[in-house]
């Protein structure tokens, strides 16, 4: 097999941890170009990234975001590399799961108006100490008041007009105090966090 190559396979097959992917992802040119091939032309979601693989990783994850050791971009990268892998018909043991399952959870624990992605941890924290012995729909639950207590509101949880940008800071997720505007027509809304520690107020302004 392909050195090169291989360094794919042993991603998806859990292997090669996120670190070490992105290390080589960013190093190794080989690998770029291996991955700078066009796949399925059918694929529109890949028309503006010229069919490749390595475009969309790199204007969607590299240097933007400096940790991908987070929980959907692992489960994300791993997708697309076995999209990879399969276009060009290269066999890889189909039985890692852990990426898939640890998204799938946190996904079903996530109420709408909290829907983060760049968790700074959090949720491999959660995923940690996720009770074992709980059936599913337990664990789900224990989850759920699990994030409850470490996003709190004052009276109610915001109302996003984007997506939601919950605020953490060192870790630590922010307390949600209101949302206003300054006007009754404007299309500018303000989110208001403070940290209960400081009493520093932090404050996110999204547009209609």
């Amino acid at each position: 097999m392909d050195p090169v190559i291989q360094i794919l396979i042993d991603y998806v097959e859990g292997k090669l941890d996120i670190k070490q992917f992105k290390c080589v992802f960013e190093d190794n040119y080989h690998l770029q170009d291996l991955l700078k091939r066009k796949i399925d032309p059918g694929y529109e979601a890949y028309n503006k990234y010229d069919y490749n693989i390595y475009n969309y990783i790199l204007q969607n994850y590299s240097f933007r975001v400096n940790n991908w050791d987070i929980v959907s971009t692992r489960y994300i990268l791993y997708l697309e590399i076995r999209r990879w892998l399969d276009w060009f018909h290269i066999p890889y043991r189909n039985n890692y799961t852990k990426y898939a399952d640890d998204y799938s959870y946190i996904l079903a624990i996530q109420p709408s108006w909290l829907d983060i992605t760049d968790d700074q941890g959090i949720f491999d924290k959660i995923l940690a100490e996720r009770p074992k012995e709980l059936s599913k729909t337990k664990q789900i639950a224990w989850g759920k008041a699990k994030l409850k207590e470490l996003f709190k509101y004052d009276k109610t949880y915001p109302r996003w007009v984007q997506d939601p940008e919950w605020p953490i800071v060192n870790g630590k997720p922010l307390v949600f105090s209101h949302q206003s505007k300054e006007k009754k027509d404007d299309a500018r809304v303000y989110y208001y966090f403070y940290d209960p520690d400081t009493k520093e107020q932090t404050v996110v302004e999204q547009l209609y």
